[in-house]
């Protein structure tokens, strides 16, 4: 399983690159106008980062549904399903690599925003006049600010979960349009609709997961995030049971 996961990520593996040299330019002109008063390259800066942490995140689980595709339906990874491994294991090894990545990738993006967020915060004016400020606008808005670091982060870390249950759900229309609608008319818009339905259906399940009266933030997020591992659990094992049976390379 770890050599598969390996190959899984050295195919992905340019991309990534590509993703962390874009940031790294974004970071350099963000604090370049932190640092040098540039309000063109702070704004530039933010905005780029803010671009690569959500199309980045997005474009992982993009390019794993892609590879996969491209493995089903072309001879790019031939080899692979001749090798004495099951189909679970190279799904299992897709799902395990590509789950990673996006927890990771969230990660480095959330620690890079607190990061630039406190360096800006000190340099700029310090913490305690930046606190000052803030209070001072709370009051003559009167709005009432109650979100703390802790419902972030389990949010966040929510949002990402999602996204890998929708990149499994993927991986299970791709398998179902290369095996049992393969060779039929419209196999792809068929199999389309099947994950926007299976997307529709998991989402549903989840908010009856979580009730609506619920005001215990810890408790939601541990229902959500159970609800939506089940379900990747689900989605993972139909696509590995199909590929079983039906897949011919």
């Amino acid at each position: 399983m770890l050599k598969l996961m390996k190959y899984e990520l050295r195919k992905t593996m340019f991309s990534k690159f590509i993703l962390l040299l874009i940031t790294a330019i974004a970071e350099i002109a963000y604090l370049i106008g932190v640092f040098f008063d540039w309000d063109r390259g702070l704004a530039i800066g933010l905005v780029g980062l803010m671009c690569c942490a959500m199309f980045g995140i997005l474009y992982i689980g993009i390019e794993s549904l892609l590879v996969f595709h491209r493995d089903l339906n072309t001879k790019q990874s031939y080899m692979l399903f001749l090798t004495p491994t099951s189909s679970y294991q190279v799904l299992g090894a897709k799902v395990i690599e590509n789950g990673v990545s996006i927890l990771l990738t969230g990660a480095f993006f959330a620690a890079l925003a607190a990061i630039d967020f406190t360096v800006s915060v000190i340099y700029i004016g310090g913490v305690k006049q930046f606190l000052d400020l803030l209070h001072e606008m709370m009051v003559n808005f009167q709005v009432e600010i109650n979100i703390s670091a802790q419902s972030l982060a389990m949010g966040f870390f929510a949002i990402l979960v999602s996204w890998l249950m929708m990149v499994v759900t993927g991986y299970l229309a791709i398998v179902l349009s290369a095996t049992v609608l393969a060779g039929r008319r419209f196999s792809g818009v068929v199999s389309f609709i099947i994950y926007l339905l299976l997307g529709w259906v998991c989402g549903w399940i989840v908010d009856r997961c979580v009730p609506v009266s619920m005001v215990n933030d810890t408790l939601e997020f541990v229902l959500t995030i159970g609800a939506l591992f089940i379900e990747i659990i689900v989605m993972y094992l139909a696509a590995g049971w199909i590929m079983e049976r039906r897949l011919s390379v």
